[in-house]
């Protein structure tokens, strides 16, 4: 998949050249899940699996069509708001509405064009929104740096969409660097950016589930972390410190309890894991991958039967240094760090394994880390 295809398949859709290309990667995340909306730490790294988007200015209403998902709802850029659209329109219309506080949006003919798996735990939405983020951005002067258009991005799905997640997906998706992860604060969204240690490849395994969290599941999880945080005494669980969560466990019912240790804990992984990376220390690295599945799977509560085979398939086939599920969970995806020339040997034993004990086909791919959402053309 290439710019030239995406031309093309504007070309063919709407009879004339696209004014501009834009680009946007999915994302994985390395560790630190479900810490971003806590003002925690993440490690995520922008994926060679993108989303493309041809797009010219028209006289409205926006057009748009994927060529893997067909037809998307029409909107007016001027005066869309939430509540209005159900299809995947929602995601850039929800930019539209965001964007337009800082200039007068041109309506848009789009085609899309995507290899960032749907439902696979890797931020397709957020690849979408940064995508039409930049193009608007370029064609009605806006002048916003991609880390704005990450929180105008995080804005709609907020606000527009209706799901109160963090940032990190969009900052992943937006600020990738070629060959780099990123050690992501996302409270000053202060980023360091660091390669995984020589002779190491990150593999996406696909439980091919499609992810089940639903939108009220998310927005529960977020409810219970404000609530333990504010029993806690603090301004969000990223202040929190184990010593505080046990000196008030008895003012916590059990569920938000374990909220609160998961979040706790999974900062303090983050953390440890910079350090496990840049010391190239691979026992650690694998310790600490597998104590933040145990624990979203244990404290937090969103993984699933498949995710769980697929982690522990991985990380007892050849050559993995560690493996853990990714994304919001309940389906999607485990990443996993591997010796990169025993990548072949341990994609063919994850997934027998997985099949045998799942009962359904996994898929894996080798992700590269790329460069953040851009324009490629105009």
């Amino acid at each position: 998949m290439s710019e030239t295809l995406v031309r093309e398949l504007f070309i063919h859709r709407f009879g004339v050249d696209p004014t501009v290309v834009g680009v946007a990667p999915g994302r994985i995340n390395l560790i630190g899940e479900h810490t971003d909306y806590n003002d925690g730490f993440v490690f995520p790294a922008a994926i060679d699996k993108v989303t493309y988007i041809a797009a010219s200015i028209t006289d409205g209403p926006s057009q748009l069509f994927s060529e893997q998902v067909g037809e998307g709802e029409g909107f007016d850029s001027a005066s869309v708001v939430p509540g209005k659209l159900n299809s995947w329109s929602k995601y850039p219309a929800g930019m539209a509405w965001a964007l337009r506080e800082f200039g007068q949006l041109p309506n848009l003919n789009v085609v899309v064009t995507s290899t960032v798996p749907r439902s696979g735990g890797v931020s397709s939405s957020a690849a979408l929104e940064m995508a039409f983020g930049v193009v608007w951005n370029k064609l009605a002067h806006l002048g916003l740096t991609n880390v704005r258009l990450a929180q105008l991005g995080q804005k709609c799905e907020n606000g527009f969409v209706g799901v109160n997640s963090g940032i990190m997906d969009q900052m992943a998706s937006a600020m990738g660097k070629d060959g780099m992860a990123m050690f992501l604060d996302t409270r000053s969204l202060e980023i360091e950016y660091a390669p995984i240690p020589r002779g190491l490849s990150a593999v996406l395994c696909d439980t091919n589930k499609p992810r089940a969290l639903t939108d009220s599941a998310y927005n529960e999880r977020r409810s219970q972390c404000e609530v333990a945080s504010s029993i806690l005494g603090v301004p969000s669980l990223r202040e929190g410190t184990m010593a505080l969560l046990e000196a008030m466990k008895g003012e916590l019912d059990d569920v938000t309890y374990r909220r609160a240790r998961h979040v706790i804990t999974e900062d303090d992984r983050c953390v440890a894991f910079k350090q496990a990376l840049g010391a190239s220390d691979l026992p650690e690295i694998g310790r600490l991958m597998k104590g933040s599945h145990d624990s979203l799977r244990d404290d937090y509560e969103v993984s699933c039967m498949e995710l769980d085979v697929m982690a522990e398939s991985a990380q007892g086939a050849p050559g993995c240094v560690g493996a853990r599920m990714t994304g919001a969970g309940f389906g999607g995806s485990c990443v996993a760090l591997v010796h990169s020339d025993q990548v072949d040997e341990f994609v063919n034993e994850t997934l027998s394994q997985y099949e045998k004990r799942a009962g359904r086909t996994g898929a894996a791919m080798t992700c590269g880390f790329v460069e953040g959402a851009r324009i490629l053309g105009g």
